[in-house]
């Protein structure tokens, strides 16, 4: 690890070289790099702070800055100094303190810095013993009138399944509010269980702890790991992040009372659960070790974020069988009822124009049966089953939302959405295929839009398999070509999905005007092998009041 420490600074010249010339933003962004990364990166060296630095949710006058120590002795408490400041060579300082840090949370550091002045940038780091940390950029969220504001929208990152290009182009950014990751930062299982063949057996992207993680200090050892990813540290060094969890910063397919991944001699469910809770707060920068992790970020009166967590806080068990009646069952719940009631006043009586759902799994009907013809071993319904762990599987609770948006006519609802690994842009009405309208009827015209309540985006996978990983880049580009197009016996299955991406790894830009939300996709082009190169996918827009999606003609500026 220190030699890959070491060639940071040389990467970062090499990115500058090659790249940076062509973008004013990304030359200043390169500036900075030069100035805090080098002299940072070359000191990290045998240093207390192996992890870097990372901020997050940002309020209007303060926000969470954090790092990791690693000391000689672990049975100390270490005392420290931290300082903020306007400009990136810490000279301009705004506000200093004391941390202090022990083995009682894994020596991780969380300081809430209060006092600070709405929608700017802050320059922050640690110091003890002589030695300092990394630079951090973050940037408090602004308040009132707000004419742009825009977000990188992330998930689902196997370490073992490719290597960070997607973040470390994040971080090479410089024209971001925050980072929302909407789960799936770590994953738990053993080396060589989930990942690129090829990658797993050369061990180029070898696994800490190698076996599955279980305990709070394999949780934390893993964390640990990831952190050390240097296009990992340069995202969080560079932006404030904004997280929830999925299940597998815990188990696969995870709920309240259980998970799939969870195996009778593999402990106590409830302490597992409880040891993976608390690694994430330690290691994440979010606010509250006690709080639920649902809450609301308030960006002016423009935006709104609405964090959600499907996951834990009240998710009955998934029924992976689509004929099962029972899935149709009024009192199933995702969110559970203090969530859900909290989310529903949260959309009623928001102050601001977008209310933006940070979602971990799709929310739209994904009609997918059809393409049993592809596969000679499924039957629809097989199929289908298989989509369960998503809204899906919820289709009760699901309505009752979609239902309440339009009775209340609530307008600029946007969910952004992970977990699938692929990319999609969906209208959201209450039944918007012959598929799933049943008896009542469909409820949507794709040609007008009519019925669309809200819009979704789903950003793909940082390197998590996708289609072309799980069923072959053939049938994979099939399946794309055919999701939302006319069958051949000229129904659509899909019709409110707009676009899909089944095959690319990357992340989305969500640009947010008073005029319009915009999801712009961006794709590494070979996550195999560490590289910079991305290109642009597809932009889809929805305008203020209308809550459907039409195509955009460029990327926004």
């Amino acid at each position: 690890m220190k030699k890959e420490i070491a060639l940071q600074p040389n990467s970062i010249l090499t990115t500058a070289i090659i790249h940076n010339y062509q973008d004013i933003m990304k030359f200043i962004t390169t500036l900075f790099l030069l100035i805090s990364i080098i002299g940072g990166a070359l000191a990290q060296i045998n240093s207390l702070f192996p992890c870097g630095v990372a901020s997050g949710d940002p309020l209007s006058d303060r926000v969470i800055i954090w790092t990791k120590l690693k000391p000689e002795n672990r049975e100390a408490e270490l005392i420290g100094i931290w300082k903020i400041a306007q400009d990136a060579e810490m000279r301009q300082m705004v506000n200093q303190g004391e941390f202090s840090a022990d083995q009682e949370d894994d020596f991780t550091v969380k300081v809430d810095v209060e006092g600070l002045e709405p929608g700017r940038h802050y320059y922050y780091q640690f110091e003890l013993g002589g030695q300092r940390s990394l630079i951090g950029r973050t940037k408090t969220a602004p308040v009132g009138a707000v004419d742009k504001l825009r977000f990188a929208v992330v998930s689902c990152s196997n370490y073992q399944a490719g290597y960070f290009n997607n973040y470390g182009n994040i971080g090479r950014r410089d024209d971001l509010d925050a980072v929302i990751h909407l789960g799936d930062y770590i994953y738990e299982y053993g080396d060589g269980v989930y990942g690129d063949s090829l990658l797993m057996a050369t061990g180029a992207r070898g696994l800490v702890p190698s076996t599955e993680i279980i305990k709070l200090d394999d949780y934390r050892a893993r964390y640990a790991h990831y952190r050390q990813d240097t296009n990992l540290m340069l995202v969080h060094q560079m932006h404030p992040f904004i997280t929830v969890w999925d299940d597998h910063e815990i188990a696969n397919d995870a709920y309240t009372d259980m998970a799939q991944n969870h195996q009778e001699n593999e402990g106590d469910w409830m302490e597992r659960r409880e040891a993976a809770r608390r690694a994430y707060v330690e290691w994440l920068p979010v606010r509250g070790a006690a709080k639920p992790l649902y809450r609301k970020i308030q960006y002016g009166d423009l935006a709104e974020l609405i964090m959600l967590d499907t996951r834990i806080i009240g998710r009955d068990k998934q029924i992976m069988d689509i004929t099962n009646p029972e899935i149709y069952n009024l009192k199933r719940s995702m969110l559970g009822q203090k969530q859900k009631a909290w989310l529903l006043d949260a959309l009623e009586n928001s102050p601001a124009q977008w209310k933006i759902l940070g979602n971990q799994v799709m929310f739209a009907d994904y009609n997918v049966g059809w393409a049993a013809e592809a596969f000679d071993r499924y039957t629809p319904e097989q199929i289908e089953s298989i989509f369960l762990d998503i809204w899906d599987g919820y289709p009760a609770e699901r309505a009752e939302i979609i239902s309440f948006i339009e009775d209340k006519k609530i307008d600029d609802v946007v969910i952004v959405t992970g977990d699938v690994h692929c990319s999609f842009a969906y209208d959201i009405a209450l039944r918007p295929s012959v598929f799933s309208a049943g008896k009542n009827g469909v409820t949507y015209n794709p040609e007008t839009g009519d019925g669309s309540v809200a819009v979704e985006f789903v950003t793909p996978g940082i390197t998590s398999s996708n289609y072309d990983e799980n069923v072959g880049l053939k049938l994979a580009h099939m399946l794309e070509d055919q999701i939302n197009t006319p069958l051949p016996n000229g129904i659509n299955p899909n019709p409110h999905m707009k676009y899909a991406d089944l095959i690319r790894h990357g992340y989305l830009i969500l640009d947010v005007r008073p005029e319009r939300v915009q999801a712009d996709w961006y794709f590494s082009k070979n996550i195999l092998i560490p590289a910079l190169d991305e290109e642009y996918g597809e932009g889809w827009m929805s305008r203020q009041g209308k809550n459907r999606l039409q195509r955009a003609s460029a990327p926004a500026k």
